[in-house]
């Protein structure tokens, strides 16, 4: 009995002392925004007990996108990266996540990427980016200045970093299922092949269909041979429509630069990737070496890094946010791995990851003053 009055008054000390010196509201506030998150725009306790933030189009010189102000006190400032899909910023999903920070006194500018609409990103994006962080430093001041990014928008994100007037104005980099070397993602997205940093052998999955035919959509239209433009595009919508679509008719109309693209995505072997990426049209591969984050010093960053990246993501491989982790050596680096959030499900909230999620909540919450 004296034991077991030890043991709890030793239990009830520890949480005193956690709720004195640790940060209880926080803690919950993190809570209730994983709660949110999962619920995907569904009512929640976090919308009950905070106000709907104000939302409206906004621009500024340089270009244009949705502002989501909070009602109460303004206690950090972030630029919400889209990334490649049809509806760009007025992706739902993409929406509730901007209101769910709003919520908590994020200032959430998501700004307008004309080529995420054509399933595509571009080098010029990280200016694009970069153009709204300033903007955004402009108008919140006084406030701390981070950037958030999902899958293949991380790029242009951490590109926006390093531009010389950024670099130690921005104090969070909020990244969902990144990527570091472009090429080991390609090499992914087409034979299933990577390697967990320091593991000892590589792993293959089933490629997803779905990332690969992307990858043919985004390329496409840089092409110089406005046939096999077309072409590839007709491709990809077969595909996308229907994984076995006979495509060999239209495979066998297109010209060199076409073929070379394809062949990147029919190919199956991870051995052969760099070579056939080497073989593609001079513009296809200058825009997929602009958003080569292998090919930046990553060093300069700083600020904290928040890493959050799930083990089973079928489009980009959790040990890319390993390899962004280890090269962003003069960053404060916060890596979260877990299980069963897909690639960026972020609905996917269970026993298994919801410790890890919560911890990533944390760690951006605790970048607010």
């Amino acid at each position: 009995m004296k034991t077991l009055r030890r043991l709890t008054i030793g239990v009830a000390a520890i949480i005193a002392l956690l709720f004195v010196f640790g940060r209880p509201v926080t803690w919950v506030q993190s809570a209730l925004v994983m709660w949110d998150l999962a619920a995907g725009g569904a009512p929640t306790l976090w919308q009950e007990v905070t106000e709907p933030p104000r939302e409206y189009p906004t621009r500024w010189d340089s270009g244009e996108g949705d502002l989501y102000l909070p009602v109460e006190r303004v206690r950090a400032a972030m630029v919400l990266v889209p990334g490649a899909a049809v509806l760009g910023r007025d992706e739902p999903r993409l929406q509730a996540l901007a209101r769910t920070f709003a919520r908590a006194g994020f200032v959430v500018l998501v700004p307008e990427l004309p080529e995420v609409r054509h399933l595509a990103l571009s080098r010029a994006d990280g200016g694009r980016v970069a153009d709204a962080l300033r903007q955004l430093g402009k108008w919140q001041p006084d406030v701390p200045l981070g950037v958030a990014a999902i899958s293949y928008a991380v790029g242009p994100a951490v590109i926006a970093m390093l531009e010389d007037d950024l670099t130690a104005r921005v104090a969070f980099l909020v990244s969902i299922g990144g990527y570091h070397d472009i090429t080991a993602a390609i090499r992914f997205i087409t034979t299933g092949a990577f390697r967990p940093m320091g593991g000892s052998r590589e792993f293959r999955r089933e490629p997803n269909r779905y990332g690969r035919w992307a990858f043919l959509q985004a390329n496409a239209g840089r092409l110089e041979n406005a046939d096999d433009t077309r072409l590839l595009q007709e491709i990809a919508r077969r595909r996308f429509r229907d994984a076995d679509a006979d495509i060999s008719p239209l495979s066998a109309a297109l010209g060199p630069q076409g073929r070379a693209v394809l062949a990147v995505v029919d190919n199956r072997d991870p051995d052969a990737v760099a070579a056939l990426i080497v073989a593609l049209p001079a513009n296809v591969r200058r825009e997929i070496d602009g958003l080569n984050l292998a090919f930046y010093d990553l060093s300069r960053l700083r600020g904290h890094l928040i890493l959050v990246h799930g083990q089973g993501d079928p489009l980009v491989p959790h040990s890319e946010s390993q390899s962004l982790a280890a090269s962003a050596s003069g960053a404060r680096v916060s890596l979260f791995l877990m299980d069963d959030i897909g690639h960026v499900e972020f609905n996917a909230v269970s026993l298994a990851n919801a410790w890890t999620m919560w911890r990533a909540i944390v760690a951006l919450l605790g970048e607010r003053v």
